[in-house]
């Protein structure tokens, strides 16, 4: 499947969660959410909390680069609340290939959402329409050193954990170097 395919697949729907494109529009629903969430706690384990990435400035160039039509295998993906539309989780589909074969996830909430299960609402409606509609065989994701309740999410949605890679992330908080905990999701047996 082409991302375009795949685009028209969203939104989606569970119990509590609209799952839908993140568009131009939503520059301020994702800036809110990230400044809501502690700090120390997106800086430890998200690659891209850089500063420039915690800034107004990152969330507009990352919408910028997610909706040009040239960047062919990155979606960009919301979960909000189905009746306020507040941000409860950020995730998204990074392919390896134009055909979206292998894609990779991952996913961060905003305050308050934690420990309700709705990231793992979100993920497994994700993954079973990956599984249902498209022909992807494979999703990986990954968790950095004492991100406990990622992997446990991660095995708790089918993952199995591949690999450890040794002190191969910089951690955007304090400057550590930190293991990586990688994952895989076989969609197609």
């Amino acid at each position: 499947m082409k991302k375009e395919e795949v685009m028209r697949l969203f939104p989606i729907e569970t119990e509590r969660l609209a799952i839908r494109l993140a568009t131009m529009d939503d520059v301020d629903l994702i800036q809110t959410a990230k400044e809501s969430v502690d700090a120390d706690i997106l800086r430890r384990w998200m690659s891209w909390s850089s500063d420039e990435g915690m800034s107004m400035q990152g969330t507009i160039n990352y919408l910028k680069m997610v909706n040009d039509t040239s960047d062919k295998r990155f979606i960009a993906l919301l979960g909000v609340d189905k009746v306020t539309g507040a941000h409860i989780l950020s995730t998204g589909l990074d392919a390896e290939d134009d055909e979206f074969q292998i894609v990779s996830t991952g996913w961060w909430l905003s305050k308050g959402s934690e420990g309700k299960g709705l990231a793992s609402e979100g993920m497994a409606a994700l993954i079973g329409l990956c599984r249902e509609e498209t022909d992807m065989q494979k999703i990986t994701s990954s968790h950095y050193e004492g991100n406990i309740r990622s992997g446990k999410l991660m095995e708790r949605l089918g993952f199995q954990h591949i690999e450890k890679t040794h002190k191969t992330h910089r951690c955007h908080l304090d400057g550590e170097m930190m293991d990586e905990y990688k994952y895989e999701l076989e969609l197609r047996k």
